[in-house]
């Protein structure tokens, strides 16, 4: 298990053990003063009441984070290019703003900015990052002042609405210390976030490589005003230059650029370091003759690497993962299922990483064909920008 998914899930089993002791000694005790209490069957309109009042905790503190992230970003100096709330997704495409349901991941982290250097010469990315945080810490702040001021009412429906604020600010607290935490886990944080930021120049160069095509310049130089000192190596901006190298087939120099993020692969997301190594086994599927490819695979891409490039909905992972069951495992369902899910995939790639993509995706594509030729199924399959 990752050590981003183990802290996770110790958060996870966290929450469950306050939920259950919150909901055995304050609810309880809570319920035979409840205005559901004289309701009939009681415990069934209770544990509706109960479910309404975490779901609206969650809907708040979601509601709250994206409207920092929002208000944070225009304040830092960058302009937004995503926002999503849950599985709803407003993106900019050509310069239009457009809708989609896009897959959920995390309460926090889900707003794509990109620097705005006609509006600030150095953006910001503590706002950004921060007053999501300041929202919800204000929002527990007012409902526990609510619930102080309206317990003890001999209203049966008021007191019920004092223990909603209370059930309302825990999950939000528990929502808020999650996202808080300055360390790794299963969903990109702005705790993680923040680390990152500590070198604002970098952590501006890591959202420029990712959207260039996004990025408004103060001048036409195309560059940026803020420059991380020389000798900082920034991983997310070496994966954007593997792309373009692979497109090239400059191997020597993806080697060496992914045994420098290999290095520091901890700074990256999960989703960066799966990347990292599908990038890596697809160069080495060109690279190096038939027999070093059969015997890189059995030996250093283990079964568990294996299960997340055929389960991931990212486009290098996905041609990688095509490459493996074309080329290695000679499995054309696993290639058919691979090709599926690449018209979605490519929506998700940054623009500027556009044209490198469908070079690199029709490459493997044509690999697996020239090795099983019979494969017509794979013909209608090739990417067009």
């Amino acid at each position: 298990m990752k050590k981003e998914n183990l802290f996770g899930l110790i958060f996870y089993l966290l929450v469950f053990g306050i939920a259950i002791l919150y909901g055995f000694t304050v609810l309880q005790n809570h319920f035979q003063y409840s205005y559901f209490s004289k309701t009939n069957p009681a415990i069934l309109f209770y544990g509706l009441y109960i479910i309404g009042s975490v779901f609206a905790g969650v809907l708040v503190a979601g509601l709250l984070e994206g409207l920092g992230h929002l208000l944070g970003a225009k304040v830092g100096g960058y302009n937004i290019i995503s926002f999503c709330l849950f599985y709803f997704t407003f993106y900019k495409n050509e310069g239009k703003w457009k809708f989609k349901f896009a897959g959920y991941d995390g309460l926090t982290g889900e707003t794509k900015i990109v620097p705005n250097y006609k509006k600030k010469n150095r953006p910001n990315p503590y706002p950004f990052i921060l007053y999501g945080s300041f929202f919800n810490a204000a929002f527990i702040a007012i409902a526990l002042y609510l619930f102080f001021s309206w317990n003890k009412s001999d209203t049966r429906w008021v007191t019920d609405i004092a223990y909603l604020c209370l059930t309302m600010a825990i999950v939000v607290f528990l929502i808020f210390i999650y996202n808080i935490i300055p360390i790794k886990l299963d969903s990109l944080t702005d705790g993680y976030l923040l680390t990152k930021a500590k070198n604002i120049d970098s952590f501006n160069k890591t959202l420029e490589a990712n959207n260039v095509g996004e990025v408004v310049y103060s001048d036409e130089s195309g560059e940026s005003k803020g420059e991380p000192a020389a000798d900082h190596f920034i991983p997310e901006v070496a994966l954007t230059d593997v792309y373009l190298k692979l497109a090239n087939e400059e191997y020597d120099e993806v080697f060496n650029l992914l045994s420098k993020i290999d290095e520091v692969a901890d700074e990256l997301t999960v989703k960066g370091a799966l990347s990292a190594k599908a990038q890596y086994i697809y160069a080495y599927i060109f690279a190096k003759d038939k027999q070093e490819v059969i015997s890189f695979y059995e030996d250093k891409v283990s079964f568990a690497l294996r299960r997340e490039l055929s389960n991931s909905n990212f486009l290098p992972v996905i041609r990688t993962y095509l490459l493996t069951a074309g080329v290695l495992d000679g499995s054309l369902s696993e290639c058919l299922l691979a090709c599926k899910k690449v018209v979605k995939a490519y929506k998700a790639v940054p623009n500027n990483l556009r044209h490198a993509e469908v070079v690199l995706f029709n490459r493997a594509l044509n690999k697996v064909k020239e090795v099983h030729p019979k494969w017509e199924e794979l013909d209608n399959y090739q990417l067009y920008e």
